[in-house]
């Protein structure tokens, strides 16, 4: 029996800086999908050949309760944090920090030979637990070649594993509850079920084209829930070119959730610790410079 489909969403567009962005978590329909608070969709955008390579920290800011997870269709983008991380990766890596208890972070674009020109991309909120939201940051970058990828059967196309597992392949990214993320690459004229879990939260994304799911055509930048019944996700593709699906969600988060500006806690109290801690220094500063 195919799941049954709850509700499209097409998003708002919004300025980042110099980026044009699709807004499409929170939404007036849906709050979170499992532990994942906030999407962004960056349009393929052409990079400014001279944006400088030693930022000027204008778009630092900070963040608290959440961990960050930014997923490269096309480009190259680098990471800078008052913990004192930074890394690079290009098309098809992935750039992910748990704020835990407070950080300051700054993502770049840049223009290489391996990214391009064009920045296409998706970040990520993820809620943290409350005990995990007091822990210390962290940082990881992966690479392109390091995210496991599963072969469809029927010749039907490829899962990338961003977060979670799939059968014997775990992503290489951290979880603090039961999560997943699957990048999809459906062939031409071809199908993928994905059998569901009643315990689940589930979300489809297609960035750009269209693709039927469950009956109803999805694409352009969409955001598609559905309901916890424990049925199949269909993807089926009439196109005659691979088609990109995003497939995420999990178990639902039980704890109160307090969302304000960068901040994601459980409480208002901890909201205004949060901006407290952060006026009075306690996350550091970014050295971009060694």
């Amino acid at each position: 029996m195919e799941k049954v489909t709850a509700i499209s969403y097409g998003g708002t567009n919004s300025r980042v800086g110099d980026l044009l962005v699709n807004r499409l978590l929170p939404n007036r329909y849906v709050d979170a999908v499992g532990p994942f608070i906030f999407l962004d969709h960056l349009y393929p955008t052409e990079l400014n050949p001279e944006v400088p390579e030693v930022p000027t920290g204008e778009s630092a800011h900070p963040h608290r309760g959440i961990a960050t997870f930014s997923y490269l269709f096309k480009g190259s983008l680098a990471h800078f944090d008052s913990q004192g991380h930074r890394g690079t990766v290009a098309s098809g890596g992935i750039q992910w920090m748990k704020a835990g208890n407070g950080i300051i972070h700054d993502e770049q674009p840049r223009m290489t030979d391996a990214g391009g020109s064009v920045l296409h991309a998706l970040q990520f909120w993820i809620n943290l637990p409350a005990k995990n939201k007091a822990e210390a940051p962290e940082y990881l970058a992966v690479q392109a070649d390091e995210i496991p990828e599963v072969v469809l059967p029927n010749d039907a196309g490829t899962v990338r594993i961003l977060i979670g597992k799939l059968g014997n392949e775990v992503s290489p990214v951290k979880t603090f509850s039961r999560q997943f993320l699957y990048h999809i690459k459906l062939n031409p004229k071809s199908s993928f079920t994905l059998p569901t879990r009643s315990d689940f939260e589930y979300a489809a994304f297609v960035p750009s084209d269209e693709v039927n799911v469950n009956g109803s055509m999805l694409g352009n930048s969409k955001l598609l829930t559905f309901e916890m019944d424990g049925g199949d996700i269909v993807l089926q593709s009439d196109r005659i070119a691979s088609t990109d699906v995003m497939l995420f969600g999990g178990e639902p988060y039980m704890e109160p959730i307090v969302a304000e500006g960068p901040f994601v806690m459980n409480t208002h109290l901890e909201i205004a610790e949060a901006y407290r801690d952060f006026f009075n220094g306690k996350y550091g500063t970014i050295k971009y410079t060694a």
